[in-house]
């Protein structure tokens, strides 16, 4: 199937980042998926987990016009959870079922690493300032 293409991908290291049915030709041993120049690695891309969530989002809008079963379903952030513990294979089983842990927010600790990071550039453009 298509997911188990995008787990394969991401098994790999790899988000298509644009997937949608005008990027999937078939052939006749099934679906390929084309058009990768805008590929991006998983792990080194801050964006990696909002693309794989959206190229999921696009597969189930689209084949839920002929399914509409597979528009309730949560395939994208169950693949970015087990890819992200380890854990995804592509002979995995997927339920489309996913569910959001709701927990208290550490603001504290998210403005300490703002602040972190304004004292590292801070002091990286420091460095690079010209001696007078």
């Amino acid at each position: 199937t298509l997911l188990t293409e995008v787990v394969r991908m991401l098994c790999a290291g790899v988000v298509h980042g644009d997937l949608s049915e005008f990027n999937i030709l078939l052939a006749a041993d099934g679906p390929v998926i084309i058009d990768l120049p805008q590929a991006v690695d998983a792990a080194g891309n801050n964006h990696a987990n909002r693309m794989l969530l959206r190229d999921v989002a696009n597969l189930r809008s689209f084949f839920g016009g002929f399914a509409p079963e597979l528009l309730s379903t949560d395939f994208g952030p169950e693949i970015w959870d087990l890819y992200q513990r380890g854990v995804l294979h592509p002979e995995g089983v997927l339920t489309g079922r996913f569910e959001r842990k709701a927990g208290a927010v550490d603001v504290g600790s998210v403005l300490r690493e703002i602040d972190d990071a304004r004292a590292e550039e801070a002091a990286r453009r420091l460095r690079l300032q010209p001696a007078l």
